[in-house]
């Protein structure tokens, strides 16, 4: 998705929930300014702002729909984990969030062990 396509589609979206750019960008804690050059296609914004403004106007969000260039698209575990967790539900992301942490905490005390007994 082009920068043009996404700010008509935020656009759309925004007018459909009623707010106003700075209602918008009150929320997702940016300036109104920001948001309307996104709107007016003259600035794509980063993927962790797209996020934050698709979750607050309820538009499904989908990696392959869009043309950013980030550096998880050189790197095939991330770009994997996010197809996965795009493809789960809240559910299944509860579960594999509280798995993740307990993983990290074991590779803590494993890196902690290793680091003692140099």
């Amino acid at each position: 998705m082009d920068k043009v396509s996404l700010g008509r589609k935020i656009k759309e979206a925004r007018l459909i929930k009623g707010l106003t750019q700075a209602q918008l960008a009150e929320i997702v804690s940016l300036h109104e300014k920001h948001i309307s050059r996104i709107e007016s296609g003259k600035y794509m914004p980063t993927l962790d702002n797209i996020i934050k403004i698709f979750e607050t106007l309820d538009i499904e969000f989908k990696m392959s729909n869009l043309d950013i260039k980030s550096p998880v698209e050189n790197n095939v575990v991330k770009t994997e984990l996010l197809k996965f967790i795009n493809n789960s539900s809240e559910n299944e992301l509860e579960f594999y969030l509280m798995l993740l942490k307990q993983a990290q905490k074991g590779l803590a005390k494993y890196k902690s062990t290793i680091v003692s007994h140099l």
